[in-house]
């Protein structure tokens, strides 16, 4: 026979799993709420939302004696404050109050209790008599909201927090290490210095952040070349932790991506200069935002590429490359991966990568290529002529050697060079040129 505790909480549960796809709608509308009132607020990274599991239901009614406290089922479950949890991400502490405010500006409808509900949508309700930010027992203090979503019918509770960069790490600790750790007790004077030095640790580490953020932000490409290959180096690093990680977690593999992210960094930043009302440095900020949005989708790795539109093609160069290409991104692991990284942080489908992936690789090649024209004195018509006479080598080059670090590195790099030994050689006639890349663009 089962203490009456246990009976109680079968009952929660079962009204729990009575009203589960419910939850899921709600939190659809509430994170799509959130979402657009703070899409485009510069300090706004991300929103992250949940239902909470049984197992954590489970364990709260038991710690929380909510047996003692709401013996009735359907008030317990009344009473759960969190069954949906929101956490909007910024970049720093100071950010966090900013944050507060953009949020609290459209909840002006009091509605009895200390909630004031949202003029855009009514039925969303915050709790704003309480002080902000809240003084929690760890030593942190956190912007920390008790809400409520009226349906017309019932009312479900949520809980929404607003946290920065550290304030989300110390949170993990808080969680994960100390509050879920069983196994071992220590006195409060040791834990308190303990925690105390880990919050001193991590305010400074915010305000370095803070520094290194506002010193990118101010970057401009014009005055700052050797600023570009530093940061994308640093970009290509980010991406190559990110992804390894899913890579491991997904297929248990470790893998080396660093031709991959290389060419994804290069690929990304040819985009995002497109965009002319923002500085070198607020792109920068921007793909990373976009990479950490990426890094809690999944990859499904498994799963094969598929082409929903046909490959638009320019020129007999990206239509050779193109074909090649769609020949092995399902053969080839690492072109499997770097087209399901770049749709992941582009956001856009495959048949548009694909198809504005040839035109970057075009534009690196045509980059060397001009290079070279500019020192030779050739008519226009025969530039075309011997442009599509090179690049159609590459293309066989390619077609036996079908791999990215091929294409994007050792192909460019060979281009490179023979462009560099034929402005300092000063070729004139076709054959000469011809002859010079055939013995410098070679490969094993």
């Amino acid at each position: 026979m089962k203490l009456e505790l246990f009976n109680y909480i079968d009952d929660v549960m079962a009204i729990y799993d009575f009203h589960r796809l419910e939850l899921v709608e709600i939190n659809k509308e509430l994170k799509r709420y959130f979402s657009d009132k703070l899409i485009g607020n510069d300090e706004f990274i991300n929103i992250f939302t949940r239902i909470k599991s049984q197992e954590s239901l489970r364990e709260k009614l038991i710690r929380r004696n909510y047996f003692i406290k709401y013996p009735n089922p359907a008030d317990g479950f009344k009473h759960i404050p969190d069954l949906i949890g929101l956490r909007i991400e910024c970049r720093f502490i100071k950010d966090e109050e900013q944050i507060y405010k953009k949020i609290i500006e459209d909840f002006r409808i009091y509605t009895g209790r200390g909630m004031y509900a949202s003029k855009k949508n009514n039925k969303i309700r915050l709790n704003l008599d309480d002080p902000q930010p809240q003084s929690l027992n760890n030593g942190f203090k956190i912007f920390k909201l008790d809400g409520e979503f009226f349906t017309g019918e019932r009312t479900y509770l949520f809980e929404l927090q607003i946290k920065s960069l550290v304030n989300v790490f110390w949170g993990e600790i808080d969680h994960k290490i100390l509050y879920k750790n069983y196994n071992y007790m220590v006195t409060a004077d040791f834990f308190k210095d303990i925690m105390n030095s880990i919050i001193d640790n991590l305010t400074m580490v915010d305000k370095q952040l803070m520094i290194l953020y506002d010193h990118v932000r101010n970057l401009d490409a014009s005055v700052n070349i050797s600023a570009e290959k530093q940061l994308k180096t640093l970009l290509s690093k980010i991406l190559h932790d990110v992804f390894t990680q899913k890579i491991y977690d997904e297929l248990g593999l470790l893998m080396n991506l660093k031709t991959i992210t290389d060419v994804v960094v290069n690929f990304l930043f040819m985009k995002s200069i497109k965009n002319k009302d923002l500085t070198y440095g607020e792109n920068f900020i921007s793909l990373i935002n976009r990479i950490n949005l990426a890094s809690d989708c999944e990859m499904n790795i498994e799963e094969p590429i598929e082409l929903k539109k046909n490959p638009k093609y320019y020129d007999s160069f990206s239509k050779g490359i193109g074909e090649i290409l769609y020949v092995n991104m399902n053969k080839d692991l690492e072109w499997n991966l770097f087209f399901k990284i770049i749709c992941l942080i582009n956001e856009a489908s495959y048949s548009e990568n694909f198809t504005e992936f040839l035109i970057f690789v075009r534009y690196e090649y045509t980059l060397s290529l001009l290079l070279l024209f500019d020192e030779l004195d050739i008519e226009d018509d025969k530039k075309d002529d011997l442009e599509n006479e090179l690049l159609a080598i590459v293309v066989k080059s390619f077609e036996k050697n079908p791999s990215i670090h091929f294409l994007m590195d050792k192909s460019l790099n060979m281009f490179n060079e023979f462009v560099c030994k034929s402005k300092k050689l000063e070729l004139k006639s076709h054959d000469e040129i011809i002859k010079l890349f055939r013995e410098t663009y070679k490969f094993n």
